[in-house]
């Protein structure tokens, strides 16, 4: 009976759970949010699993996302604005807040963490200046009629 309770608690202790939110392009407030269970390893097998799950259309892997709620990719990513400037759109995410400088299926999930994929732009004037800035900040009337 104690290695019941024992096994248990370990299997308790060793669970991980996480939240996800995905964020579009014209709104802080998220499009979805998920409350994970504990049977993920990474961000990107949470991330592919729940989009697949509630039938959400993706073009991605667990490497990382391409379109999410069909947005556009490609030259329809592009937002021209001058000569010199551009915005070039796709997703971006973050664990606890921060940025990880790698792939989606490289980033180990800890019990608790909380994922936010959304939609953002690198910035380019005359060179490439910033990347992964929240879409929702500038509202481009690409995506925001």
């Amino acid at each position: 009976m104690k290695n019941i309770i024992f096994l248990t608690a370990l299997i308790s202790l060793s669970a991980t759970s996480a939240t996800l939110d995905i964020i579009g392009p014209c709104s802080k407030k998220p499009l979805v949010s998920i409350d994970a269970s504990n049977q993920f390893e990474t961000v990107g097998d949470l991330t592919v699993y729940y989009l697949t799950k509630n039938k959400i259309p993706f073009q991605g892997t667990e490497r990382g996302m391409n379109s999410i709620f069909n947005t556009p990719v490609g030259l329809d990513a592009l937002e021209v604005l001058s000569d010199t400037q551009m915005r070039s759109y796709g997703w971006c995410f973050k664990v606890n807040g921060k940025i990880p400088e790698s792939f989606a299926d490289e980033i180990y999930l800890n019990d608790g963490d909380h994922i936010e994929w959304f939609f953002s732009y690198a910035w380019y004037d005359k060179q490439w200046i910033s990347m992964c800035n929240p879409a929702y900040e500038v509202k481009s009337p690409l995506f925001c009629k």
